[in-house]
């Protein structure tokens, strides 16, 4: 049971919040860092936790890549697709807004959106993506917000990397911006994956308070079961921090329901085959590891609410 438990800490993951919807974006030159071994962690920590329990239909390996490890803690507030192991997804889109924290080396904040295929049952045959926005500290030697992308076609085993740190994700030629990139913590962000069924490829697309425009692709070339669809989707948030250190807020800051305005998503989408997108308009189940310090609300008009201050122990 305790590795089930663990097997459900989550991220990756993804918020919107409804405020400055007219402020431009600024991006900022990035600088990345080489992965040092509280990166690995972040990388790979939980897919050795909970992977070993994966069922072909089980929706909870979706954020094993993503951070924790005997070392540190790491909290969660997700909602997650129903699908078994049966259901075809070919995308993802979402709104969201960017929040600033100060964050220390040694804490991360992520949110964002999320596809996978849940494979034969194997944790080798796990395929997924993600995009979204994290502040790492440990990755980018700063405590500002980044666009960010991963992926996997092992269950975070071998393959896969964030950004464009190793071979896998292609950089559209008529992009402005590649996943890594700084962005202002006034921006509001429109995520967007799908897979295009031309090419077979998932493309990436990012929006800064605008429509969203293709950053670019992870070719079909590069997966098992995603190179025909997805059969997972989720979004949200998570956090990770060595035992050192207080966990750091997620979204806002607040809970929802709490003082202040908290994180959301907005304009929720299911992208079909065809390209077509559909509202979600049901709630989902959700997985909260601590609702004390993180939580997230029901689905309602195709958004919802989440985050939270942080300071868990």
């Amino acid at each position: 049971m305790a590795k089930l438990s663990l097997f459900l800490q989550t991220i990756y993951v993804f918020i919107f919040l409804l405020a400055h919807p007219n402020r431009g974006v600024r991006l900022y030159p990035v600088v990345q860092e080489g992965n040092n071994s509280l990166q690995q962690d972040l990388v790979y920590g939980l897919a050795k936790q909970k992977l070993p329990s994966l069922k072909s239909n089980s929706l909870e390996a979706k954020f094993s890549g993503e951070g924790n490890n005997s070392s540190g803690v790491l909290y969660y507030a997700t909602h997650d697709s129903s699908g078994g192991p049966d259901a075809s997804y070919y995308g993802l889109h979402a709104t969201t807004d960017v929040y600033g924290h100060a964050l220390k080396r040694g804490q991360l904040s992520r949110s964002g959106i999320w596809v996978g295929h849940s494979g034969d049952g194997r944790k080798s045959s796990f395929n997924a993506i993600s995009v979204g926005w994290h502040i790492a500290p440990e990755k980018y030697g700063d405590s500002h917000p980044h666009l960010f992308t991963y992926w996997t076609r092992d269950g975070y085993q071998s393959t896969g990397c964030y950004n464009m740190d190793c071979p896998g994700f292609i950089a559209a030629s008529s992009a402005t911006v590649t996943p890594g990139t700084r962005i202002n913590p006034s921006s509001k962000v429109t995520l967007r994956v799908l897979k295009d069924d031309q090419s077979g490829h998932w493309w990436v697309y990012y929006g800064f308070n605008g429509v969203p425009t293709a950053v670019g692709y992870y070719p079909k070339s590069l997966f098992t079961y995603m190179a025909k669809k997805a059969n997972q989707f989720s979004f949200g948030g998570f956090v990770f921090a060595e035992r050192a250190l207080p966990t750091p807020p997620l979204g806002s800051g607040v809970l929802p329901g709490g003082k202040g305005r908290a994180a959301s998503f907005t304009d929720l989408r299911l992208i079909e085959r065809d390209g077509r997108s559909s509202p979600i308009m049901k709630d989902l189940p959700s997985v909260i590891s601590n609702n004390k310090c993180y939580s997230i609300t029901p689905i309602v008009n195709s958004g919802c609410f989440f985050g939270g201050p942080g300071g868990c122990v």
